[in-house]
């Protein structure tokens, strides 16, 4: 496919000149960039030209660390047949460019956008890893960090130097008095580790705005420079063959006083030309936007038909819905959740956990019409998954626990948020029964719902919290390393034991995954819709396919077997006889009730 830059040149214009008004040199040495970025494009690193690939129920990802996963971009390669046995065909690879030299936030801290960190390759090797995976069938996703740079990325280094044109790239100033301008708007992200969102940096005898951490140096969008630098790296990105391009931090990019400097409309518009260019330049490399915002806003970001914005988001509220669901045995909430159905080109990413902790923003207006106090409810939440709430099945961590506000999130794995690390320390065998089928359930809410499934490393086996952070000064204050650990390759090997809770774990997740290839789920749904019933334990998802042979899943929140109302389907058009796909078990709706056993699911197609 040949680049038509006077199409993309009459696409991007009018949204350049919004964001820099009679800059159109600027705007032609982007353009120049483009086509210089094109003339070095390898077309054999691509798997396809099209986008189409991200609905595909045969997309299954899963995140990982390259280090943790396998010491390095080799090891990584080395365990190509481990993906493909469990059916994997997208990994994430978090932060691999070369980080900030010292405390770097996982990686997210960039000293170099165009070199691997050196404990894991070089970009050769990044390039023969990308092709290995694609002959055999694995596409590659990668962060991308847009918002800031490391303190030692060249452009800090030579604005530290007194060079005014890398100073502009960032947001520095003499004295305290516009960076109190914005403070008087901006909220904290870390208040405890990384108060406030400006740091004095003495080499420069001035104030750098730092929204993250203080050797994070927030990018100046205004700049028209700053775009086309970001720009010639996503393009970058594209060449070695990376098929995603996660996009961290969207809604901070752009910065205006008086204001929150979130999810602001410029942001948008920067959106809007990256996917544009990316649909002109190499239309099956796609874009995953982390916009990790309020339930009503995230949406915002697949933009609409006239103005397309991120291919992919993550699923953030249905992760926290999930965890919500599971705590109070209530599916209640959960099936008043909006769901996205539109002609968008676009899909969610859903996952139950990551790299990152569990903030609990639940839509605040459902919890009161459902009788919860939204704070108390937060309470609730905090302590149920800290495992200081009696009953409790959790054991985890707090992460920027605030003791004026009461405020805090929560860490931890998959497996002992779920209730296998509290069942395992007791020695109680009714409790690990429980927290296997919880897992279960966890996984299928995510595996046979619209979007991509996308797995964390080490839930796939069970992983439990790893609390031997607490040993390293450089880790010990952030409790999220308490998931962000080394995989196991010896319990890995469990999976081979018949009696192993690896072995189940990790049979019944390549069992989903099979199933949603077998019925081509993504590929053929209209869209979906939760229907309402009486028993609040239940929640009832009818997915509707083009060809009329609909869907229908049925997901038990409680530990105790529950009964669903027959009634309550046929009065929404579904009466047909069933068969679940799973068990092979047929239903017929004309008996008055249908049996869901503990933590159990159903996947129901018309026989």
């Amino acid at each position: 496919m040949a680049l038509n830059i006077d199409k993309l040149k009459e696409l991007i214009l009018d949204d350049y000149l919004k964001l820099y008004p009679d800059r159109i040199s600027d705007f032609n040495s982007l353009l120049e960039m483009i086509i210089k970025n094109y003339s070095l494009r390898e077309e054999n690193q691509l798997i396809s030209n099209s986008p189409e690939w991200i609905h595909s129920a045969n997309t299954v990802g899963m995140m990982l660390y390259v280090d943790l996963f396998n010491n390095d971009i080799e090891g990584l390669v080395s365990k190509t047949e481990y993906f493909k046995n469990l059916g994997i065909t997208l990994i994430h690879l978090m932060p691999l460019v070369q980080p900030r030299n010292g405390e770097n936030d996982g990686g997210y801290a960039v000293r170099d956008y165009r070199e691997v960190n050196p404990k894991l390759g070089n970009v050769e090797s990044l390039k023969k890893a990308i092709k290995i995976f694609h002959d055999n069938g694995i596409r590659i996703c990668i962060d991308y960090v847009i918002n800031h740079t490391s303190d030692d990325h060249e452009w800090a280094i030579k604005a530290k130097s007194g060079d005014k044109k890398y100073q502009d790239y960032y947001f520095m100033y003499d004295d305290y008095t516009i960076p109190r301008q914005y403070e008087a708007t901006m909220n904290q992200v870390f208040p405890k580790v990384a108060p406030g969102n400006f740091t004095y940096v003495k080499d420069l005898d001035k104030w750098v705005m730092t929204t993250f951490y203080d050797f994070q140096w927030d990018l100046n969008y205004r700049n028209p420079k700053v775009l086309e630098e970001m720009t010639s790296i996503l393009l970058y990105y594209t060449n070695l063959g990376v098929d995603m391009i996660r996009l961290d931090a969207i809604p901070y990019i752009w910065k205006t006083i008086g204001t929150s400097c979130r999810n602001l409309p410029e942001v948008h518009i920067i959106l809007k030309i990256f996917r544009t260019i990316l649909a002109q330049y190499s239309p099956s490399t796609v874009l995953l936007g982390e916009s990790i915002v309020a339930p009503e806003i995230i949406t915002r970001y697949f933009g609409s038909e006239a103005s397309l914005e991120c291919d992919l988001l993550y699923n953030a509220s249905y992760m926290v819905e999930i965890w919500n669901s599971l705590a109070t045995r209530d599916a209640r909430h959960i099936s008043k959740m909006p769901i996205v159905n539109n002609n968008l080109p676009t899909e969610w990413i859903n996952y139950a956990r990551c790299h990152d902790d569990i903030g609990w923003g639940l839509n605040e207006d459902n919890l009161r019409r459902l009788g919860f106090d939204p704070f108390l409810h937060k309470q609730f939440l905090i302590d149920f998954y800290l495992g200081s709430y009696k009953d409790s099945f959790s054991i985890g961590e707090l992460y920027e626990y605030d003791p004026v506000t009461k405020d805090a999130r929560n860490c931890g794995t998959l497996a002992s948020l779920a209730g296998l690390e509290k069942a395992l320390l007791e020695k109680d065998n009714y409790k690990l029964e429980l927290a296997l089928k919880r897992i279960n359930l966890i996984n299928s809410l995510i595996i046979l719902r619209k979007g991509i499934p996308m797995i964390y490393s080490g839930d796939e086996i069970g992983l439990l919290n790893n609390y031997e952070y607490k040993n390293d000064p450089d880790k010990k204050h952030d409790s999220r390393w308490i998931h962000r650990q080394k995989f196991n390759w010896e319990k890995s090997y469990n999976t081979e034991k018949c009696d192993s809770y690896e072995r189940v774990i990790f049979n019944n997740l390549i069992k989903l995954i099979n199933i949603r290839k077998e019925i081509n789920l993504d590929s053929s749904i209209k869209n979906e819709r939760a229907i309402q019933v009486d028993n609040k334990h239940i929640l009832v998802i009818q997915q509707l396919k083009e060809n009329d042979d609909n869907l229908l899943l049925i997901f038990n929140f409680s530990e105790d077997r529950q009964f669903l109302s027959t009634s309550q389907l046929i009065r929404h058009g579904i009466n047909a006889h069933m068969v679940e796909l799973l068990q092979g078990k047929e239903l017929n709706l004309t008996d008055d009730f249908v049996q869901i056993g503990p933590y159990e699911f159903l996947i129901l197609k018309n026989k």
